[in-house]
């Protein structure tokens, strides 16, 4: 898996959409474009350019073979107001040691990074270094490293799953 940074044009306006693309279309073919409703008008426009878009909480309309991962951050950030819940927002290093209580990772892990959490995490980038979790509740969505809850190690994890009163679900 690689880290991609990927641009995104917000489209709320089909006459400035057009002149865009019309003039600066060697520029802005690979990145993507935000609809935060479904405009019929525009997202024909976009599929006749072969531009990648999508549509915020709905169906994306992507290119074939592209990989696209989009992560609400600040939406995450802005419903989490449990001050002990500590959001990482940052790429966790090889040879990092947290210790913490509850905690949501918004991006991976590396190897030889050690993380010690007293309470319920979130890993949303994947997971390559070992973390040890006392708690309630594991969101995991993808491990090829080494985690701990509850004295239990989960083993390798390709799918997302929620660890929680001793039970594992596959989502």
């Amino acid at each position: 898996m690689k880290q991609k940074t990927i641009r995104v044009f917000e489209v709320d306006d089909f006459e400035k959409l057009k002149n865009i693309v019309e003039s600066k279309y060697e520029l802005i073919k690979n990145y993507f474009f935000m609809l935060k409703e479904p405009n019929k008008e525009i997202e024909e426009y976009l599929k006749n350019k072969a531009l990648n878009f999508f549509i915020t909480n709905s169906v994306a309309e992507i290119k074939p073979k592209k990989e696209v991962v989009v992560v609400e951050k600040e939406i995450i950030k802005e419903k989490i107001k449990n001050e002990s819940l500590k959001v990482f927002d940052r790429i966790i290093r090889s040879g990092e040691e947290i210790h913490t209580t509850s905690a949501v990772f918004l991006q991976k892990i590396n190897p030889g990074a050690k993380i010690f959490i007293k309470g319920d995490a979130f890993i949303f980038g994947e997971n390559r270094g070992d973390i040890f979790i006392d708690g309630n509740f594991l969101y995991v969505r993808k491990n090829s490293g080494n985690i701990v809850y509850n004295s239990e190690d989960i083993g390798k994890i390709d799918k997302e799953c929620v660890f929680y009163d001793n039970k594992r679900l596959e989502i």
